[in-house]
């Protein structure tokens, strides 16, 4: 078919599975089965589908008045979730990985990019906000990265982002996953201030987890490494952790519904992961 003005003044090409590409990739710390390995929990996890509460809560709170770009956006699960959520808006996957590019078209996401975010038309697509869901973790100089990401945003953007927390909880899954650290809120507090970035908003969820995963994961670990052995974590453990009884299920929701009503007018102090929303002067 003929190249389109878009493509030309890009230099992105529409691809036989209908995904934008440039012809030049980088490696990123995540590992190359990790999309395949994240697309085979998603669905029915409680874990991916609290996080996706707390991204449309916050994003119900902080609005974005344009169009949103989801970066290092996986296999689509968050890009398909808000889509649905915000039909008036377009929401955009922007992923290095190609298998994760493959993964959301499979998912129904209409605008995949296979590129880093600096080949994509931020102005062009009118992006006022982006998401950043468990992505910086995977990145070893995450000052560059996020300041780099802002300058091409307009003043006023929001920036949505979720992350582990606690260096104390760190396990061999950190490991596995390619993760540089685990946060906590004062470390964002001082990654906006040195990005030139306004702190907006910070809490941390999934408050019952850090106990389960202290006994569960970090202590072991850190057992483990004291008498030299290595602890591996395999994807039928992850898929068991990731689709709890349903007695824990019904828990979790209503802790979930309880964390998601404090997230609309406050926050919380004590949690598993971060979420952070950050603004661009």
């Amino acid at each position: 078919m003929p190249v389109s003005e878009e493509v030309k003044n890009t230099g992105l090409v529409l691809d036989k599975n209908n995904i934008w590409r440039a012809s030049h990739a980088e490696k990123m710390s995540y590992p190359e089965e990790g999309n395949n390995y994240c697309f085979a929990v998603e669905d029915n996890s409680f874990w991916f589908k609290h996080r996706n509460d707390v991204i449309y809560t916050l994003t119900q709170r902080f609005r974005f008045t344009q169009n949103f770009a989801d970066v290092g956006g996986g296999n689509g699960f968050q890009v398909k979730f808000l889509a649905e959520k915000y039909p008036d808006k377009d929401i955009f996957l922007i992923e290095p990985g190609y298998a994760g590019c493959l993964n959301a078209k499979k998912r129904g996401v209409k605008e995949a990019y296979n590129i880093f975010f600096q080949e994509f038309p931020f102005d062009e697509k009118k992006i006022d906000a982006v998401g950043l869901f468990d992505v910086i973790e995977h990145i070893e100089d995450d000052k560059a990265f996020l300041a780099s990401l802002a300058q091409y945003l307009p003043s006023g953007s929001h920036i949505f982002i979720t992350v582990p927390a606690h260096q104390w909880l760190w396990s061999e899954v950190d490991d596995e996953s390619g993760h540089y650290r685990r946060y906590n809120l004062a470390m964002f507090e001082k990654l906006a201030k040195d990005c030139n970035l306004e702190f907006t908003y910070g809490s941390y969820i999934f408050s019952y987890l850090p106990p389960i995963m202290g006994i569960l994961r970090a202590i072991p670990f850190r057992i483990s490494k004291l008498f030299g052995k290595t602890r591996k974590n395999t994807l039928d453990a992850e898929l068991d952790n990731h689709t709890p009884s349903k007695l824990a299920t019904v828990i979790f929701d209503k802790i979930h519904n309880w964390e998601l009503s404090r997230l609309r007018k406050s926050k919380m102090s004590f949690g598993a992961s971060c979420a952070v929303v950050l603004k661009t002067k």
